[in-house]
Protein backbone atom coordinates (compact mmCIF):
# COMPACT_ATOMS: atom_id res chain seq x y z
CA UNK A 1 0.00 0.00 0.00
CA UNK A 2 2.97 2.71 0.33
CA UNK A 3 4.31 2.20 -2.32
CA UNK A 4 1.10 2.70 -4.42
CA UNK A 5 0.68 5.70 -2.37
CA UNK A 6 3.97 7.09 -3.28
CA UNK A 7 2.84 6.50 -7.05
CA UNK A 8 -0.15 8.36 -6.70
CA UNK A 9 2.07 11.05 -5.42
CA UNK A 10 4.07 10.81 -8.66
CA UNK A 11 0.99 10.88 -10.82
CA UNK A 12 -0.54 14.21 -9.01
CA UNK A 13 2.98 15.55 -8.86
CA UNK A 14 3.48 15.16 -12.74
CA UNK A 15 -0.43 16.84 -13.21
CA UNK A 16 0.55 19.62 -11.83
CA UNK A 17 3.48 20.57 -14.03
CA UNK A 18 1.55 19.28 -17.28
CA UNK A 19 -0.81 22.04 -16.33
CA UNK A 20 1.30 24.25 -14.80
CA UNK A 21 4.45 24.46 -17.11
CA UNK A 22 4.00 21.70 -19.87
CA UNK A 23 0.68 22.45 -21.84
CA UNK A 24 1.35 26.27 -21.89
CA UNK A 25 4.77 25.48 -23.64
CA UNK A 26 3.53 23.03 -25.90
CA UNK A 27 0.23 25.77 -27.26
CA UNK A 28 3.16 28.43 -27.69
CA UNK A 29 5.23 25.82 -29.62
CA UNK A 30 1.77 24.99 -31.23
CA UNK A 31 1.24 28.94 -32.28
CA UNK A 32 4.92 29.39 -33.52
CA UNK A 33 4.28 26.76 -36.08
CA UNK A 34 0.79 27.49 -37.26
CA UNK A 35 2.81 30.79 -38.38
CA UNK A 36 5.87 29.63 -39.39
CA UNK A 37 8.99 29.57 -37.51
CA UNK A 38 9.84 32.72 -39.33
CA UNK A 39 6.62 34.47 -39.34
CA UNK A 40 5.55 37.52 -41.27
CA UNK A 41 9.39 37.08 -43.28
CA UNK A 42 11.08 38.00 -40.25
CA UNK A 43 14.95 38.66 -40.45
CA UNK A 44 16.11 34.56 -39.74
CA UNK A 45 18.46 34.09 -36.76
CA UNK A 46 22.03 33.69 -37.93
CA UNK A 47 23.69 30.64 -37.66
CA UNK A 48 27.01 30.03 -35.60
CA UNK A 49 30.18 28.77 -36.90
CA UNK A 50 34.00 30.29 -37.67
CA UNK A 51 34.78 31.64 -41.34
CA UNK A 52 37.71 30.46 -42.35
CA UNK A 53 40.68 32.84 -42.50
CA UNK A 54 40.94 34.47 -45.89
CA UNK A 55 36.76 33.37 -46.97
CA UNK A 56 36.98 30.04 -48.78
CA UNK A 57 39.19 27.17 -48.52
CA UNK A 58 41.35 26.93 -52.09
CA UNK A 59 42.98 24.44 -53.44
CA UNK A 60 40.78 21.27 -51.72
CA UNK A 61 38.75 20.06 -54.35
CA UNK A 62 41.62 17.86 -55.35
CA UNK A 63 41.31 16.36 -52.15
CA UNK A 64 39.39 12.92 -52.13
CA UNK A 65 38.10 11.97 -49.00
CA UNK A 66 35.78 9.97 -48.76
CA UNK A 67 31.79 10.43 -48.45
CA UNK A 68 31.50 9.62 -44.32
CA UNK A 69 33.97 12.37 -43.84
CA UNK A 70 31.54 14.71 -45.73
CA UNK A 71 28.80 13.32 -43.72
CA UNK A 72 30.34 14.37 -40.85
CA UNK A 73 31.27 17.66 -41.87
CA UNK A 74 27.82 18.48 -42.50
CA UNK A 75 26.47 17.00 -39.42
CA UNK A 76 28.84 18.61 -37.26
CA UNK A 77 28.73 22.03 -39.58
CA UNK A 78 31.64 22.87 -39.79
CA UNK A 79 30.92 25.19 -42.55
CA UNK A 80 31.18 29.42 -43.00
CA UNK A 81 28.01 30.81 -41.34
CA UNK A 82 27.63 32.62 -44.86
CA UNK A 83 27.00 30.05 -47.53
CA UNK A 84 26.13 30.54 -51.09
CA UNK A 85 25.14 27.89 -53.63
CA UNK A 86 26.40 27.26 -57.29
CA UNK A 87 23.65 29.33 -58.57
CA UNK A 88 24.57 32.02 -56.64
CA UNK A 89 21.44 31.35 -53.87
CA UNK A 90 22.43 32.51 -50.23
CA UNK A 91 22.12 29.64 -48.21
CA UNK A 92 21.34 29.45 -44.23
CA UNK A 93 21.31 25.94 -42.26
CA UNK A 94 19.23 26.47 -39.54
CA UNK A 95 18.99 22.29 -38.75
CA UNK A 96 21.10 19.64 -40.73
CA UNK A 97 18.75 17.56 -40.22
CA UNK A 98 18.76 13.94 -38.89
CA UNK A 99 21.69 11.57 -40.41
CA UNK A 100 19.76 8.95 -41.94
CA UNK A 101 21.65 5.35 -40.99
CA UNK A 102 19.30 3.35 -43.55
CA UNK A 103 18.76 3.38 -46.92
CA UNK A 104 17.54 7.14 -48.50
CA UNK A 105 18.91 10.03 -48.67
CA UNK A 106 21.37 11.11 -46.11
CA UNK A 107 20.24 13.54 -44.00
CA UNK A 108 15.98 13.43 -43.11
CA UNK A 109 14.25 16.42 -42.50
CA UNK A 110 16.84 19.48 -42.52
CA UNK A 111 15.43 22.98 -42.36
CA UNK A 112 17.20 25.38 -44.58
CA UNK A 113 17.05 29.13 -45.67
CA UNK A 114 17.53 29.31 -49.39
CA UNK A 115 17.18 32.24 -51.34
CA UNK A 116 15.68 33.67 -48.21
CA UNK A 117 12.46 30.96 -48.04
CA UNK A 118 12.35 28.32 -45.46
CA UNK A 119 12.67 24.86 -47.12
CA UNK A 120 12.12 21.34 -45.11
CA UNK A 121 13.60 18.42 -46.64
CA UNK A 122 15.81 16.15 -47.17
CA UNK A 123 20.00 16.33 -47.82
CA UNK A 124 22.20 14.31 -50.02
CA UNK A 125 26.01 14.44 -49.65
CA UNK A 126 28.15 13.11 -52.37
CA UNK A 127 32.38 13.65 -53.09
CA UNK A 128 31.00 14.50 -57.01
CA UNK A 129 27.37 16.33 -58.41
CA UNK A 130 27.86 13.27 -61.25
CA UNK A 131 28.02 10.81 -58.21
CA UNK A 132 23.84 11.52 -58.15
CA UNK A 133 23.50 10.00 -61.24
CA UNK A 134 26.26 7.20 -60.88
CA UNK A 135 24.36 5.74 -57.97
CA UNK A 136 20.80 5.93 -59.97
CA UNK A 137 19.02 8.68 -57.54
CA UNK A 138 17.10 9.74 -60.23
CA UNK A 139 14.92 6.55 -60.76
CA UNK A 140 14.41 6.25 -56.89
CA UNK A 141 11.29 8.16 -55.36
CA UNK A 142 13.24 8.10 -52.18
CA UNK A 143 15.13 11.11 -53.15
CA UNK A 144 12.51 13.19 -54.18
CA UNK A 145 12.59 15.16 -50.95
CA UNK A 146 15.98 16.27 -51.67
CA UNK A 147 16.17 19.99 -51.34
CA UNK A 148 20.07 20.38 -51.13
CA UNK A 149 22.69 18.37 -52.89
CA UNK A 150 25.97 18.73 -50.86
CA UNK A 151 29.11 17.98 -52.62
CA UNK A 152 33.02 18.27 -52.31
CA UNK A 153 33.63 18.78 -56.03
CA UNK A 154 30.91 19.99 -58.56
CA UNK A 155 31.44 18.06 -61.82
CA UNK A 156 27.76 18.19 -62.99
CA UNK A 157 24.69 19.68 -63.90
CA UNK A 158 22.35 19.89 -61.08
CA UNK A 159 20.19 16.42 -61.66
CA UNK A 160 16.94 18.81 -61.48
CA UNK A 161 16.91 22.07 -62.27
CA UNK A 162 15.11 23.21 -58.99
CA UNK A 163 18.03 21.38 -57.37
CA UNK A 164 20.45 23.87 -55.11
CA UNK A 165 24.06 22.46 -54.72
CA UNK A 166 26.43 23.64 -51.86
CA UNK A 167 30.01 22.88 -52.86
CA UNK A 168 31.76 22.00 -49.21
CA UNK A 169 35.30 22.67 -49.65
CA UNK A 170 34.49 26.21 -50.85
CA UNK A 171 32.93 27.18 -47.36
CA UNK A 172 35.00 24.74 -44.68
CA UNK A 173 35.40 26.27 -41.62
CA UNK A 174 38.65 26.61 -39.41
CA UNK A 175 37.80 23.86 -37.06
CA UNK A 176 37.22 20.80 -40.03
CA UNK A 177 41.14 20.21 -39.56
CA UNK A 178 40.96 19.21 -35.97
CA UNK A 179 38.04 17.14 -36.70
CA UNK A 180 39.78 15.40 -39.54
CA UNK A 181 42.98 14.42 -36.64
CA UNK A 182 40.54 13.78 -33.70
CA UNK A 183 37.93 11.55 -35.32
CA UNK A 184 38.38 8.07 -36.74
CA UNK A 185 34.75 8.16 -39.35
CA UNK A 186 34.65 4.45 -39.45
CA UNK A 187 33.90 4.71 -35.62
CA UNK A 188 32.23 8.11 -35.51
CA UNK A 189 29.45 7.40 -32.72
CA UNK A 190 25.88 7.70 -32.97
CA UNK A 191 25.50 10.27 -30.56
CA UNK A 192 26.44 12.36 -33.03
CA UNK A 193 24.36 11.81 -35.21
CA UNK A 194 21.46 13.83 -33.76
CA UNK A 195 23.27 16.87 -32.47
CA UNK A 196 22.38 17.72 -28.96
CA UNK A 197 19.94 20.39 -28.32
CA UNK A 198 20.14 23.68 -26.29
CA UNK A 199 18.21 21.95 -23.30
CA UNK A 200 21.21 19.69 -23.10
CA UNK A 201 23.50 21.61 -20.91
CA UNK A 202 20.92 22.42 -18.50
CA UNK A 203 19.45 18.60 -18.52
CA UNK A 204 22.96 17.55 -17.69
CA UNK A 205 23.15 19.76 -14.57
CA UNK A 206 19.11 18.95 -13.42
CA UNK A 207 18.75 16.04 -10.80
CA UNK A 208 17.42 13.24 -12.13
CA UNK A 209 13.79 13.01 -9.88
CA UNK A 210 13.32 16.94 -11.05
CA UNK A 211 13.85 15.69 -14.72
CA UNK A 212 11.27 12.56 -13.85
CA UNK A 213 8.88 15.22 -12.77
CA UNK A 214 8.82 17.12 -16.57
CA UNK A 215 8.96 13.78 -18.14
CA UNK A 216 6.31 12.07 -16.35
CA UNK A 217 4.03 15.37 -17.50
CA UNK A 218 5.38 15.36 -20.78
CA UNK A 219 4.45 11.40 -20.81
CA UNK A 220 1.09 12.13 -19.31
CA UNK A 221 0.18 14.70 -22.13
CA UNK A 222 0.93 12.30 -24.52
CA UNK A 223 -1.14 9.59 -23.21
CA UNK A 224 -4.28 12.00 -23.37
CA UNK A 225 -3.61 12.85 -26.62
CA UNK A 226 -3.66 9.25 -27.76
CA UNK A 227 -6.64 8.97 -25.58
CA UNK A 228 -8.18 11.82 -27.28
CA UNK A 229 -7.29 10.19 -31.21
CA UNK A 230 -8.76 6.78 -29.68
CA UNK A 231 -11.71 8.62 -28.70
CA UNK A 232 -12.70 10.62 -31.97
CA UNK A 233 -12.52 7.53 -34.32
CA UNK A 234 -14.59 5.60 -31.57
CA UNK A 235 -16.81 8.66 -32.43
CA UNK A 236 -16.88 7.74 -35.88
CA UNK A 237 -16.44 3.74 -36.01
CA UNK A 238 -17.67 2.82 -32.63
CA UNK A 239 -15.72 2.17 -29.14
CA UNK A 240 -15.40 -1.69 -30.22
CA UNK A 241 -13.92 -1.28 -33.64
CA UNK A 242 -11.37 1.60 -32.59
CA UNK A 243 -10.29 -0.60 -29.97
CA UNK A 244 -9.88 -3.25 -32.44
CA UNK A 245 -8.25 -1.54 -35.00
CA UNK A 246 -6.12 -0.20 -32.29
CA UNK A 247 -4.92 -3.78 -31.29
CA UNK A 248 -4.26 -4.87 -35.12
CA UNK A 249 -2.18 -1.68 -35.36
CA UNK A 250 -0.16 -2.69 -33.04
CA UNK A 251 0.11 -6.10 -33.60
CA UNK A 252 1.69 -4.74 -36.97
CA UNK A 253 4.73 -3.08 -35.38
CA UNK A 254 6.72 -1.38 -37.79
CA UNK A 255 6.94 -3.61 -40.56
CA UNK A 256 3.31 -5.03 -41.13
CA UNK A 257 1.62 -1.97 -39.56
CA UNK A 258 -0.65 -0.53 -42.40
CA UNK A 259 -1.54 -4.52 -43.57
CA UNK A 260 -2.72 -5.08 -39.93
CA UNK A 261 -4.92 -2.26 -39.90
CA UNK A 262 -6.28 -2.15 -42.96
CA UNK A 263 -7.44 -6.13 -42.35
CA UNK A 264 -9.20 -5.08 -39.17
CA UNK A 265 -10.97 -1.86 -41.07
CA UNK A 266 -11.89 -4.43 -44.17
CA UNK A 267 -13.26 -7.29 -41.67
CA UNK A 268 -15.13 -5.06 -39.29
CA UNK A 269 -16.02 -6.54 -35.85
CA UNK A 270 -19.92 -6.76 -37.04
CA UNK A 271 -18.77 -8.49 -39.27
CA UNK A 272 -16.90 -11.74 -37.30
CA UNK A 273 -19.41 -11.29 -34.72
CA UNK A 274 -22.46 -12.44 -37.36
CA UNK A 275 -20.22 -15.69 -38.09
CA UNK A 276 -21.83 -18.57 -36.43
CA UNK A 277 -18.30 -20.06 -35.06
CA UNK A 278 -14.45 -18.66 -33.96
CA UNK A 279 -13.46 -21.36 -36.69
CA UNK A 280 -15.16 -19.25 -39.32
CA UNK A 281 -13.99 -16.05 -37.73
CA UNK A 282 -10.18 -17.53 -38.01
CA UNK A 283 -11.20 -18.56 -41.61
CA UNK A 284 -12.00 -15.09 -43.09
CA UNK A 285 -8.96 -13.24 -41.20
CA UNK A 286 -6.59 -15.75 -42.61
CA UNK A 287 -8.32 -15.74 -45.76
CA UNK A 288 -8.51 -12.02 -46.46
CA UNK A 289 -5.11 -11.82 -44.98
CA UNK A 290 -4.05 -13.74 -47.75
CA UNK A 291 -2.62 -15.82 -45.15
CA UNK A 292 -3.09 -19.34 -45.85
CA UNK A 293 -1.45 -21.41 -47.54
CA UNK A 294 -2.28 -23.56 -50.88
CA UNK A 295 -1.45 -26.82 -50.23
CA UNK A 296 -0.82 -28.01 -53.51
CA UNK A 297 1.96 -25.42 -54.00
CA UNK A 298 3.10 -24.56 -50.15
CA UNK A 299 4.56 -26.52 -47.65
CA UNK A 300 2.19 -27.31 -44.80
CA UNK A 301 3.36 -29.69 -41.66
CA UNK A 302 0.83 -32.85 -41.55
CA UNK A 303 -0.13 -31.56 -38.23
CA UNK A 304 -1.84 -28.68 -39.46
CA UNK A 305 -3.48 -30.53 -42.96
CA UNK A 306 -6.70 -31.48 -41.70
CA UNK A 307 -6.69 -27.33 -40.18
CA UNK A 308 -5.84 -25.80 -43.03
CA UNK A 309 -8.24 -28.06 -45.23
CA UNK A 310 -11.43 -26.45 -43.04
CA UNK A 311 -10.03 -23.59 -43.29
CA UNK A 312 -10.36 -23.53 -46.51
CA UNK A 313 -14.00 -25.05 -46.67
CA UNK A 314 -15.40 -22.51 -44.38
CA UNK A 315 -13.27 -19.12 -46.26
CA UNK A 316 -14.89 -20.56 -49.41
CA UNK A 317 -18.07 -20.84 -47.79
CA UNK A 318 -17.58 -16.98 -46.74
CA UNK A 319 -17.52 -15.36 -49.94
CA UNK A 320 -15.58 -12.72 -49.23
CA UNK A 321 -12.42 -11.51 -51.37
CA UNK A 322 -8.49 -11.83 -50.64
CA UNK A 323 -7.22 -8.63 -49.75
CA UNK A 324 -4.09 -7.13 -51.15
CA UNK A 325 -1.84 -7.08 -48.00
CA UNK A 326 2.05 -6.68 -48.65
CA UNK A 327 3.29 -9.19 -45.80
CA UNK A 328 7.15 -9.22 -47.57
CA UNK A 329 7.77 -5.47 -47.24
CA UNK A 330 10.06 -5.88 -44.18
CA UNK A 331 11.86 -8.50 -42.40
CA UNK A 332 10.50 -10.37 -39.70
CA UNK A 333 11.60 -12.63 -36.96
CA UNK A 334 9.72 -16.06 -36.77
CA UNK A 335 8.55 -15.44 -33.72
CA UNK A 336 6.97 -12.27 -34.85
CA UNK A 337 5.50 -13.56 -37.94
CA UNK A 338 2.33 -12.77 -39.66
CA UNK A 339 0.59 -15.80 -39.16
CA UNK A 340 1.53 -15.71 -34.79
CA UNK A 341 0.45 -11.97 -34.89
CA UNK A 342 -3.16 -13.02 -36.66
CA UNK A 343 -3.20 -15.95 -34.13
CA UNK A 344 -2.64 -13.79 -31.46
CA UNK A 345 -4.90 -11.13 -32.35
CA UNK A 346 -7.89 -13.94 -32.85
CA UNK A 347 -6.66 -14.94 -28.97
CA UNK A 348 -7.61 -11.51 -27.95
CA UNK A 349 -10.82 -11.11 -29.72
CA UNK A 350 -11.91 -14.27 -27.93
CA UNK A 351 -10.44 -13.30 -24.34
CA UNK A 352 -12.74 -10.05 -25.03
CA UNK A 353 -15.68 -11.92 -26.16
CA UNK A 354 -15.10 -9.58 -29.42
CA UNK A 355 -16.54 -6.96 -26.99
CA UNK A 356 -13.29 -4.62 -25.99
CA UNK A 357 -15.06 -2.09 -24.65
CA UNK A 358 -16.92 -3.33 -22.08
CA UNK A 359 -13.90 -5.53 -21.14
CA UNK A 360 -11.71 -2.99 -20.27
CA UNK A 361 -14.04 -0.84 -18.59
CA UNK A 362 -15.10 -4.15 -16.70
CA UNK A 363 -11.01 -4.45 -15.74
CA UNK A 364 -11.10 -0.71 -14.86
CA UNK A 365 -13.76 -1.30 -12.38
CA UNK A 366 -12.91 -4.68 -11.02
CA UNK A 367 -9.09 -3.48 -9.84
CA UNK A 368 -9.03 -2.42 -6.81
CA UNK A 369 -5.36 -0.74 -7.58
CA UNK A 370 -3.18 0.68 -10.02
CA UNK A 371 -0.98 -2.82 -10.39
CA UNK A 372 -3.71 -5.08 -10.26
CA UNK A 373 -5.25 -3.22 -13.72
CA UNK A 374 -1.99 -2.87 -14.93
CA UNK A 375 -0.97 -7.10 -14.40
CA UNK A 376 -4.68 -7.79 -15.90
CA UNK A 377 -3.80 -5.65 -19.38
CA UNK A 378 -0.35 -7.45 -19.51
CA UNK A 379 -2.20 -11.28 -18.67
CA UNK A 380 -0.64 -13.56 -21.45
CA UNK A 381 -3.08 -14.87 -24.28
CA UNK A 382 -3.78 -18.76 -24.09
CA UNK A 383 -6.39 -19.72 -25.98
CA UNK A 384 -3.95 -20.03 -29.14
CA UNK A 385 -1.80 -22.82 -27.48
CA UNK A 386 -1.60 -24.65 -31.12
CA UNK A 387 0.60 -21.76 -32.45
CA UNK A 388 3.36 -21.51 -29.73
CA UNK A 389 5.80 -23.70 -31.42
CA UNK A 390 5.28 -22.62 -35.10
CA UNK A 391 5.98 -19.63 -37.26
CA UNK A 392 3.46 -20.59 -40.07
CA UNK A 393 1.60 -23.64 -41.42
CA UNK A 394 4.37 -25.14 -42.60
CA UNK A 395 7.27 -24.36 -40.58
CA UNK A 396 8.15 -25.26 -36.43
CA UNK A 397 10.05 -22.93 -34.39
CA UNK A 398 12.07 -23.93 -31.16
CA UNK A 399 11.52 -23.48 -28.62
CA UNK A 400 8.09 -22.58 -28.25
CA UNK A 401 7.08 -19.45 -27.36
CA UNK A 402 4.01 -17.45 -26.05
CA UNK A 403 2.44 -15.34 -29.29
CA UNK A 404 2.77 -11.95 -27.87
CA UNK A 405 5.71 -11.91 -25.64
CA UNK A 406 6.11 -9.33 -22.53
CA UNK A 407 6.97 -6.06 -24.51
CA UNK A 408 4.56 -6.14 -27.47
CA UNK A 409 1.76 -6.64 -24.23
CA UNK A 410 3.32 -3.70 -22.86
CA UNK A 411 3.58 -1.38 -26.14
CA UNK A 412 -0.45 -2.37 -26.38
CA UNK A 413 -1.24 -1.59 -22.94
CA UNK A 414 0.30 1.97 -23.31
CA UNK A 415 -0.53 3.05 -26.71
CA UNK A 416 -4.28 1.52 -27.11
CA UNK A 417 -5.69 -0.03 -23.37
CA UNK A 418 -4.86 3.07 -21.12
CA UNK A 419 -5.22 5.69 -23.33
CA UNK A 420 -8.69 4.84 -24.38
CA UNK A 421 -9.39 4.48 -20.63
CA UNK A 422 -7.86 7.48 -19.43
CA UNK A 423 -9.87 9.72 -21.96
CA UNK A 424 -13.41 7.45 -21.83
CA UNK A 425 -13.81 7.77 -17.83
CA UNK A 426 -12.29 11.88 -18.25
CA UNK A 427 -15.54 11.93 -20.10
CA UNK A 428 -17.79 9.97 -18.20
CA UNK A 429 -16.49 9.66 -14.14
CA UNK A 430 -14.12 12.97 -14.44
CA UNK A 431 -11.17 13.04 -14.68
CA UNK A 432 -10.39 13.28 -11.38
CA UNK A 433 -12.09 9.99 -10.56
CA UNK A 434 -10.76 7.60 -8.97
CA UNK A 435 -11.14 4.94 -11.58
CA UNK A 436 -9.52 7.69 -13.67
CA UNK A 437 -6.91 8.48 -11.37
CA UNK A 438 -6.07 4.70 -11.02
CA UNK A 439 -5.40 4.79 -15.14
CA UNK A 440 -3.09 7.34 -14.65
CA UNK A 441 -1.23 5.73 -11.77
CA UNK A 442 -1.18 2.52 -13.97
CA UNK A 443 0.19 4.40 -16.54
CA UNK A 444 2.93 5.65 -14.52
CA UNK A 445 4.01 2.03 -13.29
CA UNK A 446 4.85 0.20 -16.36
CA UNK A 447 8.07 -0.45 -16.51
CA UNK A 448 10.31 0.60 -19.87
CA UNK A 449 9.55 -0.77 -23.31
CA UNK A 450 11.67 -1.38 -25.98
CA UNK A 451 13.42 1.52 -27.57
CA UNK A 452 12.31 3.07 -31.61
CA UNK A 453 13.98 5.30 -33.48
CA UNK A 454 12.61 8.39 -32.28
CA UNK A 455 13.43 7.87 -28.17
CA UNK A 456 17.15 6.68 -29.08
CA UNK A 457 16.57 10.39 -31.15
CA UNK A 458 15.23 12.20 -28.73
CA UNK A 459 18.36 10.51 -26.08
CA UNK A 460 20.30 12.02 -28.34
CA UNK A 461 19.00 15.25 -28.41
CA UNK A 462 18.19 16.00 -24.54
CA UNK A 463 21.05 13.92 -22.40
CA UNK A 464 24.78 14.39 -22.19
CA UNK A 465 26.18 11.89 -21.78
CA UNK A 466 23.13 9.89 -23.79
CA UNK A 467 24.53 6.86 -21.31
CA UNK A 468 22.59 8.98 -18.50
CA UNK A 469 19.63 7.48 -20.06
CA UNK A 470 19.92 4.19 -18.81
CA UNK A 471 19.52 5.54 -14.98
CA UNK A 472 17.00 8.44 -15.77
CA UNK A 473 14.46 6.54 -17.51
CA UNK A 474 12.50 4.11 -15.33
CA UNK A 475 9.03 3.93 -16.84
CA UNK A 476 7.01 3.81 -20.45
CA UNK A 477 5.60 7.39 -18.87
CA UNK A 478 9.24 8.78 -19.34
CA UNK A 479 10.17 7.09 -22.40
CA UNK A 480 6.77 8.56 -24.12
CA UNK A 481 7.22 11.93 -22.38
CA UNK A 482 10.34 12.23 -23.87
CA UNK A 483 9.27 11.46 -27.24
CA UNK A 484 6.48 13.89 -26.64
CA UNK A 485 9.13 16.64 -25.94
CA UNK A 486 11.33 15.92 -28.91
CA UNK A 487 8.41 15.75 -31.58
CA UNK A 488 5.85 18.87 -30.38
CA UNK A 489 9.00 21.13 -29.63
CA UNK A 490 12.30 19.99 -31.43
CA UNK A 491 10.89 18.30 -34.28
CA UNK A 492 7.86 20.98 -34.43
CA UNK A 493 10.37 23.82 -34.64
CA UNK A 494 12.56 22.31 -36.80
CA UNK A 495 15.20 21.86 -33.97
CA UNK A 496 15.24 25.50 -34.26
CA UNK A 497 16.21 25.78 -30.19
CA UNK A 498 16.24 29.72 -30.94
CA UNK A 499 12.70 30.30 -30.73
CA UNK A 500 11.64 27.11 -28.51
CA UNK A 501 9.39 28.15 -25.65
CA UNK A 502 10.52 24.87 -24.17
CA UNK A 503 13.92 26.07 -23.20
CA UNK A 504 12.19 28.43 -20.59
CA UNK A 505 10.86 25.68 -18.71
CA UNK A 506 12.73 24.52 -15.05
CA UNK A 507 15.31 22.38 -15.73
CA UNK A 508 14.68 22.00 -19.40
Amino acid sequence: MNGDRKDDGVAVAAGRWLRAEYLPRLRACRALGSGGVFPGGGEVPSGGGVIAEGGAVDGWPGCQFNERFLQIIWNERHLAPALTTVSGQALQVISPGVWNVSGGPDFRGASLVIAGRLLHGDVEIHRRSSDWHRHGHQQDPAYNGVILHAVWQDDAPPPRPELETLVLSEFLSAAWEKLLWQMEDACYPYARQVRAGACALRWALTDDEQLRTILNAAGLARLENKGLHLLRSAAELGSDQALYVGFFDCLGYKNHREAFRALAEAAPLERLQALPSDEDREALLFGMAGLLPDPTQDEVLPEWRDAVADLWQRWWRCGHTRLELDWHSGSARPYNSPQRRLAAGLSWLRRVDYRPAQWLQQLALSSSNARLLRKAMQAPLTAAQSWRGYRDFGHAIKPAADLLGPPRLLDIAANVFLPYLNAQLALTAGADSAAAQRVRDAYVLLPPSQENRLLKEAIQRFLAPPSRSRELIRSVCHQQGLIDIYKNFCLALDNNCDCCPFRGAEGA
